[in-house]
Order: C-alpha cells, then sequence, then structure tokens
C-alpha cells in the first residue's frame, strides 16, 4: 500500500511540474513494490482451511506484486528520461519528502460544470441569500430608527407637557367660567366652583379656627413644661451621684450619671428644637388666618345655611368691580358699567376670551405639526424599506 500511495502521488507531482520530487517517489515506491514482490513469492501456496482464502491466493498476489512493479520501473524509466533531457530538476532525498497528504473523501463538483448546456438558474432556482441585508447596513437602520423614535418620543413629550401647563393654568384661574360669572349669562347653580361650594360645607358646624390654635398653645406649653421637668430630674440625680461618689470614693461603684443619661438629654434638645420650630410655623399660619378670618366666618355661614352659591357671586363681582375706577352703580350689569378712565370691564373680558381663542389655536397647531412630523417619518420608513 505504502508502494500504490507513492505511485499516485508521484503522477501527482508530475503534474504539478515537480518532475525531481515525483522521481525520487517512484524510486522510494520501486523499493517498496519490490520489498512487497518478495513477500507476494514467499506466500504459502496452500492456505489453511479456516482463514477463509482461495487455494490460488498466493499466485495472485504475486502476480499484481510483479505488475505493479513493472509500471513502477515503467513510469520511473520514462520520468527520468524526460528530466535528463527537457527539465533537469534536481532529485531530492528520500528523508526530504513530504507526507502524503489524506486523500478527501468527496471533490466539489462546481454546478456549472454539473449541468453544462442547460438553464442553471431553473434548475437550482432563485439564490436564497440576494435578500440577505448586511448586518452593518441592519444596524445603521436600527440606530436610525432608534433616533426617529427618539426625535418622536422627544416632540410628544414637549407637547403633552405643553397641553398639561395650559390646562393647569386654566383651571387655577377659573377660566372660562370665570368670564361666565362675570357677564352674568350663567345659571345660579351653574356660577358657583364645586371647590368652594365643597370648602364651605366643610366649615359648616365647625367651631372657628381660633379655639385650635389656643389649644396648641396649651399643648405646647405642658410639653415645653414636661421637657423643663424631665431636665431638671436628669440634673438632680446627676448631682446626687457625684456626691455619693465624692463622699464614698471608690466605694461608690455606680457609672456616672451624664454617660447614662447622655441620650436622654440629646433627645430634650431634640424635642424643645422641634416645639420652636413649631412656634414658628403656627405663629406664620395664625398670622394668615386673622387676615382670612372674616371670610372663613362668612364661608362657615354659608356652608350652614346653603347659601354658597350667593357668596361666590357676591365674591366674583366683587373681584370684577375692584377691577374699575369708580364703585358701580347699585342696579344695571357689570358690563354696562362703563368707565370713561381706563378699560371697561366689558373691553376685558373681550381681551381675555380673545387671548383664550389665540391659546386653543396654539394647541390646535401644536398637535397638527406633531401628527405632521409623525406622518413624514411614516414616509421617510416606506422610502427605506422600498430602497431595500
Amino acid at each position: 500500500m505504502s508502494s500504490v500511495a507513492q505511485y499516485y502521488q508521484a503522477l501527482a507531482d508530475d503534474d504539478a511540474n515537480s518532475h525531481g520530487v515525483a522521481i525520487c517517489r517512484l524510486q522510494v515506491a520501486e523499493q517498496s513494490a519490490k520489498d512487497a514482490s518478495r513477500a507476494a513469492n514467499s506466500f504459502p501456496s496452500s492456505a489453511p482451511a479456516n482463514s477463509n482464502l482461495a487455494s490460488d491466493t498466493g499466485s495472485i498476489l504475486a502476480e499484481m506484486a510483479k505488475k505493479h512493479v513493472s509500471n513502477v520501473q515503467e513510469k520511473l524509466a520514462e520520468l527520468s528520461k524526460d528530466n535528463d533531457y527537457i527539465y533537469h530538476q534536481g532529485i531530492p532525498n528520500e528523508a526530504s519528502l513530504t507526507p502524503i497528504a489524506k486523500m478527501p473523501a468527496a471533490k466539489a463538483i462546481p454546478v456549472s460544470e454539473l449541468y453544462q448546456g442547460q438553464d442553471i438558474q431553473r434548475i437550482i432556482g432563485p439564490d436564497i441569500f440576494q435578500k440577505i441585508v448586511p448586518l452593518a447596513v441592519t444596524e445603521s437602520a436600527s440606530l436610525y430608527d432608534e433616533e426617529k423614535a427618539k426625535l418622536i418620543r422627544a416632540e410628544s413629550e414637549r407637547v403633552e407637557v405643553a397641553n398639561d401647563e395650559m390646562a393647569a393654568s386654566l383651571d387655577y384661574l377659573k377660566l372660562p367660567d370665570s368670564l361666565n360669572v362675570l357677564r352674568g349669562g350663567m345659571d345660579q347653580d351653574m356660577m358657583v366652583d364645586n371647590d368652594f361650594r365643597k370648602w364651605c360645607e366643610d366649615l359648616a358646624g365647625h367651631q372657628p379656627f381660633g379655639a385650635a390654635f389656643d389649644q396648641l398653645n396649651n399643648d405646647k406649653a405642658a410639653i415645653s413644661t414636661m421637657l423643663d421637668a424631665s431636665m431638671k430630674q436628669l440634673d438632680m440625680e446627676e448631682s446626687v451621684c457625684e456626691k455619693m461618689r465624692s463622699k464614698y470614693g471608690a466605694e461608690w461603684t455606680q457609672q456616672p450619671s451624664s454617660r447614662l443619661t447622655a441620650t436622654l438629654r440629646s433627645d430634650i434638645r431634640n424635642y424643645r428644637g422641634a416645639i420652636e420650630e413649631a412656634s414658628t410655623s403656627d405663629a406664620q399660619l395664625y398670622s394668615t388666618f386673622r387676615q382670612c378670618e372674616a371670610d372663613f366666618d362668612e364661608m362657615r355661614s354659608a356652608g350652614e345655611t346653603d347659601e354658597a352659591d350667593v357668596l361666590y357671586s357676591r365674591a366674583m363681582v366683587k373681584a370684577g368691580a375692584s377691577k374699575g375706577k369708580s364703585p358701580r352703580p347699585a342696579e344695571g350689569n357689570l358690563i354696562d358699567d362703563d368707565i370713561d378712565d381706563g378699560p371697561t370691564v366689558s373691553d376685558q373680558i373681550g381681551a381675555v376670551e380673545d387671548l383664550l381663542r389665540k391659546l386653543n389655536l396654539v394647541k390646535k397647531e401644536r398637535t397638527q405639526i406633531l401628527k405632521d412630523l409623525k406622518e413624514r417619518v411614516c414616509i421617510l420608513e416606506k422610502l427605506k424599506f422600498d430602497i431595500r
């Protein structure tokens, strides 16, 4: 087998223009073939019965080995003659020959050679990889989509924030309901604000807030007295402990009182600080209460008599009249009260309504611009898929 392998490898080397290497391999193959021929001639003429060999096995092996030796010698003589007259390549030593590589089990045949003269596209079908998008293109498209989504999210958030701020501002100003109240165009049941009605109902039946502030002051005084008494007891306990330590010396084994009561003293100081902060906050709240005490009494009375709408209307009329520079007559509509010096209430109401219309137009235009932006992004997305 070694001789056969060297023989065919020599033929391959000769085809590859390595004539010197091919001659060397044929020489090695000749030596191995002669050894195989001698081994075949020494094969016994009669094989054992249990060997599953025919009786002429020895002669067949000898004939095959002899024929192979003849083929190797003929090829060696042919290549040696060609090399002497034509190629003149050096013949390497047997030790310098590279090992014979393993023969591949299969050889790839191009489809063009397999189906020569035929419609290959019809046989093998369309290319399954022609629609595959390169990874770099996919990554770039993903980044592009993310940027578009980020842009839409940012603009949508800005529009939503602007609309929320506008709605909160109008709700705080009680618009446009306040304008209807000032014009007197709404029914009395619709004029009162729901929150105002609820506040009046909550105040109905409750005692004035002055008693609550008095109770707070009494509670603060009681707590301060308690904290002073506790601090005095701690000081007394520490004084007695130190006197006993001075009197009995080493026989007094109680630990110093200041170490054991440090936490209690710190808590008392913190409580005193909290009371002082609460007193400051209560003073500010009491000052605000004194300023609005009359309004609270009116709201309490309106809640008890179910006249919240009357009080609300009177307050709104009073607020509208305060905008003018001369008092309004006892009779007549607020809109008819023209003031010579400065804009009238009717003009101010018209100006506010004009501003409200402009705000609504801005809101509508903002929403339409966001819609147009989303449509443009969808068009770009469609064009991208068409390009693909």
